[in-house]
C-alpha cells in the first residue's frame, strides 16, 4: 500500500515529533497527522481518509481506550496501533478486547515500530512479544477470578467504597441499613480473601470487575 494518511495521538509535543520523523521515513507514507487528544483525533478523521491511527493510553479528555472503542465502532476500516507505556497485563487484555490491531510499547525501537505498521497497512495485525507475554499473563489471571461470584448488590457496594464513600453515606444512596451495608462489605472481603477494603478495590480492578 502507498500513499497512505496516518494519525499519530499522544499529548507529549517532543514524542509526537520523533515519530513523525520516523513514519515519513516511510515510503508508503503520504501525510502524517498529529493529535494531542483523542477528541482531535475524531475532528482528524471527519476531514481525512485515514487508515491508520497510532495512539498513546494516557491523554486528556479522551484517553486511547475511549478513542479506540469510538473508532472501532463508528469506522472499523481505520486500523488502530496502541503505542504507550502502559504495559501491564489488566491493560494489555482489555485494548485487545477492544479491537485494537496492534501494541507494542513505547520503548521499541524504530524498526520493530515501521514494521507493526508496515503489518498493519496490509490488514495484518502486530503484537509485541512482551504484549504477547502480558496478554497471556491476563488470560492466567482471569482464571483465578472465575469461581468468585459476588453479586449485583455486592458489587454496588464495592464500587461505592473504591469511591471512597463511608458506609453511611452508601447506606443512603442505596436505600439500605448501615448494618446491611456492613454485612455486604464482610461478604466481599470474605469472598475475595482481602483482610481490608482496599485489598477488595484492587481485587476488582485486577478482576475486571469494572470494566
Amino acid at each position: 500500500m502507498s500513499g497512505v494518511n496516518i494519525i499519530i495521538a499522544d499529548d507529549h509535543l517532543m514524542f509526537l515529533e520523533g515519530l513523525n520523523t520516523i513514519l515519513l521515513d516511510m515510503e508508503e507514507v503520504k501525510q502524517v497527522h498529529l493529535a494531542t487528544e483523542g477528541t482531535q483525533v475524531l475532528r482528524l478523521l471527519e476531514q481525512f481518509e485515514i487508515q491508520l491511527v497510532i495512539t498513546d493510553l494516557n491523554m486528556p479528555k479522551m484517553d486511547g481506550v475511549e478513542l479506540l472503542t469510538k473508532v472501532k465502532k463508528d469506522q472499523n476500516g481505520v486500523k488502530i496501533l496502541v503505542l504507550s507505556m502502559l504495559d501491564n497485563p489488566r491493560v494489555v487484555h482489555k485494548v485487545i478486547q477492544k479491537g485494537a490491531d496492534g501494541f507494542v510499547p513505547k520503548f521499541t525501537n524504530k524498526e520493530e515500530l515501521q514494521l507493526a505498521v508496515r503489518e498493519l497497512l496490509n490488514d495484518k495485525q502486530y503484537f509485541s512479544e512482551v504484549i504477547k507475554q502480558r496478554y497471556m499473563e491476563s488470560v492466567f489471571d482471569k482464571k483465578k477470578y472465575e469461581d468468585i461470584e459476588l453479586t449485583q448488590r455486592e458489587k454496588e457496594v464495592l464500587e461505592l467504597l473504591a469511591e471512597e464513600m463511608t458506609s453511611k453515606e452508601i447506606s443512603e444512596k442505596l436505600f439500605i441499613s448501615v448494618n446491611t451495608v456492613e454485612t455486604h462489605r464482610k461478604n466481599i472481603l470474605l469472598k475475595t480473601g482481602s483482610k481490608t477494603t482496599t485489598g477488595a478495590v484492587k481485587f476488582a480492578i485486577e478482576s475486571g470487575l469494572f470494566d
